[in-house]
């Protein structure tokens, strides 16, 4: 995959990876944990000069996370659009689930795991639906 495109859920934010994507992670901080409302939080890295921001970059929001970290989201529906982050300068952060074709970027590493969740290990031994099942 050489381009990606992503948006947030009510499409007023678009944006465009201009190059592969070479590395993503699960990360298992407590902070990506409050942010995504997630057990962790799927990541792509990428270089900030292969990210543009095709359409609604007037509605994207920045919050400060932390003393390292700012979070950019889309200030109609709350969808996490990318993170800056100290530790990584010069790339972006962005929600693998933010991509309009998330399926052929896996995460190489999980990080922060001194935080993970106990269950988290055994995902994929509990019981699986393909859809919400009836109650």
């Amino acid at each position: 995959m050489s381009e990606a495109t992503g948006s947030c859920r009510c499409a007023t934010v678009k944006y465009l990876v201009k190059n592969d994507i070479k590395m993503a992670a699960n990360c298992h901080c407590t902070i990506c944990r409050k942010m995504t409302g997630g057990a962790f939080a799927s990541i792509a890295i990428v270089d900030a000069a292969d990210m543009e921001i095709l359409e609604g970059k007037n509605a994207l929001t920045a919050y400060e996370v932390s003393e390292n970290a700012v979070k950019h989201f889309c200030s109609k529906c709350g969808s996490p659009i990318y993170n800056l982050h100290k530790g990584f300068p010069g790339k972006y952060m962005i929600p693998i689930g933010s991509l309009d074709n998330p399926a052929p970027i896996t995460p190489a590493v999980n990080i922060h795991c001194e935080n993970m969740l106990p269950w988290v290990g055994s995902i994929m031994e509990m019981t699986n639906f393909d859809k919400a099942p009836e109650r």
